[in-house]
């Protein structure tokens, strides 16, 4: 996931328009409605660190990812937040948090519910009392809207960078399928990815979360339209 691509991710996303300090705005506003005295995030799936500087002016942040490629973006970005390399479904932290995230859907890359479960029960056992889960789904199954192609272009600088990508989806399964062109002053190269990533589908998130201990929220494209937001707190 986001290997060789990684350094392509944030300026492909910043030219479509996505805005990590608006996202973790909402966020932040989420879990102070719920926890007003919350004090420390762990930031799951946190990527390159886009939100990471934006959360760090609310609480204490630990940014926690399964990729090293994107956290080597995230250590230049964020150089005075703790970032930990493993995977969603089984670190260990021997701390706990008032809040734990996950922006910008990557909880999708589980394809299968039990993993999901194992990462939601995973992330319970970090939260203290009270604390919450905040989590972005991926698109809802009814929200799906099909097969397609796409093609666009990104420029910033000395990089352009073109992309074509086709999608489609078997049951509960999405997957896309991207080739990058790449040209810099140093010559022109390609770079291809698969991603396949599980629909969100709201019973088995809340069937997680109710297993994890927390309670269950849907907020329905509360950032993106087509994908949920799920929240959930931990028992006083």
């Amino acid at each position: 996931m986001y290997g060789e691509a990684a350094r392509l991710y944030d300026l492909i996303h910043s030219a479509k328009g996505r805005d990590p300090d608006s996202e973790a705005d909402l966020f932040v506003r989420e879990i102070r409605l719920r926890n007003p005295e919350a004090q420390t995030l762990l930031d799951v799936a946190c990527g390159t660190g886009a939100n990471l500087n934006r959360f760090s002016e609310s609480f204490a942040v630990t940014g926690l990812d399964a990729s090293r490629d994107m956290l080597a973006i995230a250590r230049e970005r964020c150089p005075n937040i703790p970032l930990v390399e493993s995977d969603m479904r089984s670190f260990n932290l021997d701390t706990r948090f008032d809040a734990v995230v996950s922006v910008f859907s990557g909880i999708g890359y589980l394809t299968e519910e039990s993993d999901l479960r194992r990462a939601v029960m995973t992330m319970a056992s970090h939260l203290r009392p009270g604390g919450l889960l905040v989590l972005e789904g991926w698109v809802e199954p009814d929200e799906w809207l099909g097969a397609s192609v796409s093609a666009d272009s990104f420029q910033a600088g000395d990089i352009a960078v073109a992309r074509v990508t086709t999608s489609d989806a078997e049951g509960v399964r999405s997957s896309f399928t991207t080739r990058y062109t790449v040209a810099t002053l140093d010559g022109i190269s390609t770079i291809d990815e698969h991603h396949v990533l599980r629909l969100s589908d709201p019973e088995e998130f809340e069937s997680a979360y109710r297993e994890a201990g927390l309670t269950f929220e849907r907020l329905p494209s509360f950032i993106r339209p087509g994908r949920g937001v799920y929240v959930g707190v931990a028992a006083r």
